[in-house]
């Protein structure tokens, strides 16, 4: 059996959905391919924290990315919210930034005087009595900090069904199944997508299949060095008054207080394959990092311990665009533990390439090609 779409996205994460969601507005006949389910993998566990100023490479190549991305979340969430009536729960959030001594005072410090730079992202310097006259539960040992308004924070999975259920309205077709190979002429254009049994005919392809991006080299004959990345998340019950702040700690943890009261405190990195099961290494892990933070954290019920793989490159930036060499194929991926922040603009810039063969967003250093010669 063969089915026909002008365009193909293998994979229903955030990625994946926003482009859909992306072309399907601009009228193009969209069949969206995922393996399990919609939103089922990173995309809906990860902690949805939009915050374009600190990360991988950020400050770096990824800031201006981010920071445009970030910008398109304000619209974006509301509009997929009004054709739905999903919510993505958007909220503006509080985030403090904590230092424990001279070295990362000094990280914070240049954190610091880069937010001064940016507009609508007021920042103010804290010493240590500040911060706990803010939260009386951090620990006694925080020397410095720094208050960041204008970030915000988003529920991932609900976002991801809300972008998949926009773009069903605007005629996208999403099916299961699992994708073995594209079909393609002598010449290197894509024809089809070869499924089990089955066959979607296209004249272009977007690969968003995240962490198993890897697996595409085969169909496509050049390196696409994308591999999982293992992050964990503990969800906490926690007795008293809510957290009014979300915290972040220089060694990549945080503390993110959540609109259902219950708090996120996370996470691991870790390269382990495919692996995606929870373990008691990591939840202990997490929690000696977020009770150094928050002391009171001890006290709290884990209700919840989440595990899921993020999307990595060899060089820890997103590929995003064409495929050098096969006509009709793009990349949409690796973008990491920023996936929900840099999902629109990886989204926007594809769909733009696919209608308009060029984007106005700064993706030049992520291109596919990059690798061509590895």
């Amino acid at each position: 059996m063969t089915e026909t779409a002008e365009v193909v996205i293998i994979g229903g994460g955030i990625v994946g959905c926003a482009t859909g969601y992306f072309l399907a507005r601009r009228g193009v006949q969209v069949t969206i391919v995922e393996k399990e389910a919609v939103g089922s993998c990173a995309s809906g566990f990860a902690a949805g924290l939009l915050n374009p100023l600190y990360g991988d490479n950020i400050p770096g190549p990824l800031e201006s990315l981010a920071r445009e991305s970030f910008n398109m979340h304000l619209s974006l969430a509301e509009e997929v919210a009004d054709e739905t009536g999903l919510d993505p729960r958007m909220e503006d959030t509080s985030s403090i930034w904590v230092a424990f001594n001279e070295a990362e005072t000094a990280e914070v410090e240049g954190l610091f005087r880069l937010t001064r730079r940016m507009e609508g992202f007021p920042a103010q310097w804290l010493d240590g009595e500040d911060v706990r006259s803010l939260e009386p539960r951090i620990s006694p040992r925080v020397m410095n900090g720094m208050r960041v308004e204008g970030t915000r924070q988003v529920s991932s999975y609900e976002y991801t069904l809300a972008l998949s259920g926009a773009a069903e309205k605007r005629g996208a077709a999403i099916r299961h199944g699992t994708v073995r190979g594209l079909r393609q002429s002598s010449d290197g254009q894509v024809t089809g997508v070869v499924l089990e049994g089955e066959e979607v005919a296209c004249d272009k392809v977007v690969i968003a299949m995240g962490p198993w991006t890897g697996q595409v080299e085969g169909w496509l004959g050049i390196p696409v060095p994308v591999g999982p990345l293992k992050g964990q998340i503990l969800r906490l019950e926690v007795a008293g008054p809510p957290l009014e702040h979300s915290f972040y700690h220089s060694g990549g943890g945080y503390v993110s207080p959540k609109p259902d009261g219950l708090v996120w405190v996370g996470t691991t990195e870790e390269q382990v394959g495919f692996d995606d099961q929870p373990t008691p290494e990591a939840r202990a892990s997490i929690l000696k990092e977020a009770t150094g933070v928050v002391p009171a954290l001890s006290e709290a019920k884990v209700t919840l311990q989440t595990a899921c793989l993020r999307p990595v490159s060899e060089d820890g930036l997103p590929i995003i665009g064409a495929v050098p060499g096969r006509e009709g194929v793009y990349l949409a991926t690796g973008a990491g533990r920023k996936g929900i922040l840099l999902g629109p603009a990886l989204a926007r810039a594809t769909a733009d390439l696919i209608t308009d063969g060029h984007t106005d967003l700064p993706i030049v250093p992520f291109s596919p090609g990059r690798f061509a010669g590895a």
